[in-house]
């Protein structure tokens, strides 16, 4: 789709022409429908409004009053520009101390803030929708406070999850990964988290995994895993190699998912393009199937190659967090990019099996170095193939080989000079 040609020769004007087109549109009432006809008056009110907004914004900047550069960006104009980036650009001194909401999408200074679930900030108005949890030590939505039992309420994780140390720590990119399994049960709920938990959820004197409800499944619960390195992820899951959850399943339901979430990192925006390319791409479907091991149901799917409006939305924003946040307009999708700091991969179907496990965490680190050193027109299943067979990513892809050779793909013999070599 010559997206090279794109992110090179049309970022500046994608950003140029979004800015113009929502402030002709969202200015002190100015709205336009599509099919409207414009007479003289229109054009002129129009273009008033339009200096008009662009005075005030300049008279802001030259005053450093950043109150009224708030109040322009908040009531005057919504736009697809990352107000916040670019305010923080005209007004280094409040760089780092200006948000959106995460609930409304106000902009504000951050002693107007607080924090929910320990991951994101919303306004003073806001925040009179939650409730501070004093065992969470963070606000909370009310479903969501402290439950006493061994399955915790949804998201009630969060506070209790971090980084477990890994070999993967010295890598260069960090990249680490997390793991939420949706397991549905016949029997007691509690008893089965209980006997999971025993099994796995500690690591060395950290907390490795925790269960928490989910309103998707019909008798069940969420295992949700601290972000750490394959190493580790490896050790622990073995629990499911060793043991049987007797009256416990995964992949045989319709409702169980298992999710991966892999950090951004120093994730580029065409980084990111290409993985969405790649996962999405048509020609790659036999692949995609074999590892999610369902259609696209779930997670969904889409033509991303004819439609490229999605790259440029992306492009239309300014600064690289708020680039890779609009890759997608769906968080159900295949990829969700919308989280702060991770892509979550949605596309498995859930499982019990210890090799198919680690096979889905070997894909979604595989297909995050795969897409970064690949070139666009590359993004296919037998270079993805010969990249995991290379000398180099043989360690970290020891399970999805075995899977997909299961699956009938031919393993290509290694080439250590295909791709460069990682730190």
């Amino acid at each position: 789709m010559k997206l090279l040609k794109i992110w090179n020769d049309n970022r500046h004007d994608y950003r140029v022409r979004a800015v113009t087109n929502h402030i002709r549109m969202n200015v002190e009432g100015v709205r336009l429908d599509r099919y409207q006809y414009l007479n003289l008056s229109n054009i002129r009110a129009i273009r008033k409004n339009y200096q008009n907004f662009g005075v005030s914004v300049g008279e802001a900047i030259r005053d450093g009053d950043i109150s009224a550069m708030l109040e322009l960006a908040n009531d005057s104009v919504r736009t697809q520009l990352d107000w916040v980036d670019f305010i923080e650009e005209k007004f280094p001194y409040a760089r780092g101390d200006i948000f959106r909401c995460h609930d409304c999408d106000v902009i504000e200074r951050t002693e107007n803030s607080s924090r929910c679930y320990d991951d994101y900030l919303v306004c003073d108005d806001c925040i009179n929708n939650y409730e501070f949890d004093d065992d969470q030590d963070t606000y909370v939505r009310e479903e969501d406070l402290t439950s006493n039992g061994v399955i915790g309420e949804y998201h009630s994780s969060r506070h209790r999850l971090g980084h477990i140390p890994s070999a993967y720590d010295d890598r260069k990119p960090r990249v680490l990964l997390g793991l939420e399994l949706e397991i549905e049960v016949d029997q007691d709920r509690s008893d089965k988290a209980q006997k999971l938990l025993d099994g796995l959820g500690e690591y060395q004197g950290e907390t490795y995994a925790l269960c928490e409800g989910d309103a998707s499944l019909d008798n069940g619960f969420e295992m949700v895993t601290a972000y750490t390195g394959l190493d580790v992820h490896q050790s622990q899951l073995e629990f499911f190699k060793n043991h049987s959850l007797r009256g416990a399943k995964s992949h045989d339901t319709s409702t169980c998912g298992l999710h991966v979430h892999i950090c951004k990192s120093d994730m580029t925006t065409l980084h990111g393009a290409k993985m969405i390319l790649f996962i999405n791409d048509q020609a790659n479907e036999r692949l995609i199937k074999a590892i999610a091991r369902r259609d696209s149901s779930y997670g969904s799917i889409k033509n991303k190659k004819e439609d490229k409006s999605w790259i440029k939305e992306s492009l239309e924003c300014r600064g690289k967090k708020s680039q890779l946040r609009r890759l997608n307009r769906d968080r159900y999708e295949a990829l969700n990019f919308q989280n702060d700091n991770t892509v979550e991969f949605r596309l498995f179907k859930g499982s019990l099996k210890y090799e198919t496990i680690m096979a889905c965490l070997e894909f979604t680190y595989a297909t995050w170095f795969f897409c970064r050193e690949a070139s666009t027109k590359n993004l296919t299943i037998d270079y993805f193939l010969k990249f995991i067979c290379a000398n180099e990513n043989k360690k970290d892809t020891k399970f999805l080989r075995s899977f997909l050779k299961e699956k009938g793909f031919s393993m290509p013999e290694s080439n250590v000079h295909l791709f460069k070599k990682r730190a």
